[in-house]
């Protein structure tokens, strides 16, 4: 879905198809890859096997993956329909917390900024750019190299007024510098990185939740944001916060960055568990969950002969 074909098709059908048309479009497509079960699916359905417990029915686990790739199809359609819309739009395409945009305005006042750590929850990359275009100051630490469909994102992020940056040694002090300048440093929160130990326990097992963002709030003294979106039938993509989370400093900076890490896990936790089919997360999360459960004998023979 990253690819940069893939992002021009989503732009052009976000931007020329009516809703009802995009949605059913967007369900068609997603319910041929949820049938057809590619690694990306195994991947869903070991992660919300933790997330739900081994005592979860395998029917009902894969129901909820349907139910994924479902609205990630929904999410995509309706990233790509904002992409035409003007600022002004933009800020009212997602219900945000009156009580967060002022949370974040007053730590633009105070000089010191907010690390807000955004949830792959339903329409993430559009609420924050709602969340922009409320005229809070944005720095976004993206990956550290971005595929031709993640540039093509990060352009409309720009739009409204938001400083894009792959993660690297030189952003990493620009982001410090953003913090004292009273800029709101956003990153994700719940996406794995590469190459790190799974140290943070997350539902009961350690996982490879990023500590990264965290070691910054530790380090330059600025508070974290936790901040999660999900869809209601009724009132749309809604924002969800919790914060500030003050970082403990107990001198111990490898310690405290831990201990910090784990309370933030915590309150990652109960966004997704209140609304695990609308996580969005396409990446493994847990040791455990490299391989995909065993196929059942039917699904095993159909596998021989398509090979």
């Amino acid at each position: 879905m990253s690819s940069k074909p893939a992002t021009r098709l989503g732009l052009y059908i976000g931007r020329h198809l009516p809703p009802w048309m995009g949605y059913r479009l967007s369900r068609f497509a997603s319910n041929v890859v949820a049938r057809r079960r590619p690694a990306n699916y195994w991947t869903v359905f070991a992660n919300l096997r933790q997330v739900l417990g081994p005592q979860v029915d395998d029917a009902v686990l894969h129901e909820m993956v349907r139910q994924v790739f479902l609205h990630a199809g929904q999410v995509y359609y309706d990233f790509y329909r904002a992409s035409g819309r003007t600022i002004q739009d933009l800020a009212t395409a997602v219900q945000v917390p009156a009580a967060m945009i002022d949370l974040l305005k007053t730590e633009v006042e105070r000089g010191r900024g907010a690390v807000v750590l955004g949830l792959h929850m339903s329409s993430f990359d559009l609420s924050m750019i709602a969340i922009g275009a409320h005229g809070v100051p944005i720095h976004v630490l993206t990956l550290a190299d971005p595929g031709p469909g993640f540039q093509i994102q990060n352009r409309l992020r720009a739009r409204a007024g938001i400083e894009v940056t792959p993660i690297s040694s030189e952003s990493l002090r620009l982001a410090i510098q953003r913090l004292s300048s009273g800029w709101t440093v956003f990153t994700g929160g719940d996406r794995p990185v590469q190459g790190e130990q799974a140290s943070i326990e997350f539902f009961g097992q350690p996982s490879f939740l990023p500590v990264g963002p965290v070691r910054l709030a530790t380090i330059s003294g600025a508070p974290v944001v936790v901040a999660s979106c999900h869809h209601d039938p009724n009132a749309g993509y809604v924002v969800q916060f919790t914060g500030p989370i003050e970082m403990a400093r107990t001198g111990s900076r490898h310690q405290d960055i831990l201990s910090n890490a784990r309370r933030v896990a915590s309150v990652i936790e109960g966004y997704v568990r209140a609304h695990p089919e609308q996580w969005l997360m396409f990446h493994r999360l847990w040791p455990e969950s490299s391989s995909p459960p065993a196929l059942p004998a039917r699904s095993r023979d159909r596998v021989k002969r398509e090979a």
